[in-house]
């Protein structure tokens, strides 16, 4: 009988403990895991670092110009638009009191969705001179304009005519200046310069027209199909006049009947190379949100490589086309001021460099999901074809060198579900995944 009571209170005891458990389970609320969003449109950034041509040191306060955009360099020199919204051509036009006006075009692929590509440039502005050379009309005057091993002459011949900027005729002594300059302008159709040189004041025209002579830095060769071109609207146009070869002073010799910038320049053919890419580190590259509300993420930092390289040493190139001695380290120089100014002014690297970057780009991470960052960088090569003669013109020689670029940078953006397997997989631990972290 006791037995019996025993077993009914336990039974009841069961029960009253079965139904609390229903009671409080039916009582406690999950909340589901957010949707992962929709991809987010590619966004496209571009950095800038400015400098002066003259002492490489760097230059604030540039007016920086883009479209409708405009900011201004910091005391860094540095400049940047953040977070442009399509893809293509983007033209940016540097101004400062006292240097030469410097344009510069890139241009972005268009990416996919949940990209964001960023694409590093360095620009130099030319400085004007203080002083410059007066000229009394009726005697005329030789102005020197130095350049290692390129130095150039302007001569004014006695009784030549001189017109302002008004079309008025110069009768008193004047000034006119000249300075060493950079490639303004960039793209597959510019010829690369041999030199370019800047003329002041604008706008001055001259009769007859000047002779300008720029010296031939190599002893027992010279550079074929060189051109004489000056800058209007924003481009090169190449002029009609001849560049002849004076062989007894081992000058190039042109005429200029107006001032402007001039560039002697070598139509050198340029073909664009394969283009191949590396993986690299992102710092965040895993962010986990375990919590039950929607979460952002705003800094993605990462590694990039910077500069462009040749894929051989100029040295070994030159060698295997037996030009050696002082023709072949002055060659080099030329070759490397050529490169120069077909790239942005900047001069090759004999390695890339390594830096990290910082984008901002907000990305949500819904409930119970985690968002992996890849990071690629794109690099792409060029080939240039310069053509050399002896003094001559009877023996032509081709050489053939290889650039290799570091470009844009692309972060893919993947989110996915915080199933089981996602968090045995990354509970606790990244895996190697640098900079992986809860939220």
């Amino acid at each position: 009988m006791k037995t019996r009571k025993f077993f009914t209170k336990l039974v009841g005891s069961t029960s009253a403990l079965l139904m609390f458990a229903f009671l409080t389970a039916a009582c406690t609320r999950v909340e589901a895991p957010i949707p992962i969003p929709d991809p987010k449109p590619a966004t496209y950034t571009i950095k800038g670092d400015v400098y002066n041509n003259a002492t490489n040191a760097a230059l604030a306060g540039v007016t920086v110009k883009m479209g409708t955009l405009s900011t201004t360099t910091n005391t860094a020199g540095r400049f940047e638009f953040l977070n442009l919204a399509t893809s293509g051509k983007y033209t940016i036009n540097l101004t400062k009191d006292g240097f030469l006006p410097t344009s510069i075009s890139i241009e972005f692929p268009t990416a996919a969705p949940d990209h964001a590509l960023i694409f590093t440039l360095s620009a130099k502005m030319v400085p004007y001179l203080p002083d410059g050379k007066y000229i009394e009309p009726s005697v005329g005057g030789t102005l020197f304009i130095e350049g290692g091993a390129q130095d150039a002459t302007l001569t004014v011949a006695p009784n030549t005519t001189a017109k302002d900027e008004t079309g008025a005729t110069i009768t008193t002594s004047y000034q006119i200046l000249a300075t060493l300059g950079t490639d303004q302008a960039t793209g597959a159709t510019n010829l690369p310069p041999l030199k370019v040189l800047n003329f002041l004041p604008n706008g001055y025209t001259f009769s007859p027209a000047l002779t300008l002579k720029l010296e031939n830095p190599l002893t027992s060769y010279r550079y074929s199909n060189v051109v004489l071109q000056y800058f209007k609207n924003n481009a090169w146009e190449t002029q009609t006049t001849p560049v002849t070869f004076d062989v007894l002073t081992n000058d190039y010799v042109t005429k200029i009947s107006h001032f402007s910038s001039y560039k002697l320049g070598l139509n050198v053919p340029v073909g664009a190379g394969s283009t191949t890419s590396e993986s690299i580190v992102v710092y965040d590259s895993l962010k986990i949100n375990r919590g039950l509300t929607t979460a952002t993420w705003s800094n993605w930092k990462f590694s990039k490589k910077g500069g462009y390289v040749f894929s051989e040493p100029l040295e070994t190139t030159l060698s295997n086309l037996g030009i050696v001695g002082a023709d072949q380290t002055q060659l080099i120089n030329s070759v490397k001021d050529i490169v120069k100014g077909f790239n942005d002014n900047v001069s090759a690297l004999q390695s890339f460099t390594l830096s990290d970057d910082v984008i901002v780009d907000e990305r949500t991470i819904p409930s119970l999901t985690y968002l992996t960052v890849a990071g690629k960088q794109n690099f792409t090569r060029k080939t240039y074809t310069i053509t050399i003669t002896d003094l001559n013109g009877s023996n032509e020689k081709s050489i053939v060198f290889t650039t290799i670029h570091a470009g844009t940078v692309e972060l893919i953006f993947t989110p996915k579900e915080y199933d089981e397997h996602a968090h045995a997989h990354y509970h606790g631990h990244d895996h190697g995944l640098g900079g992986g972290g809860t939220i």
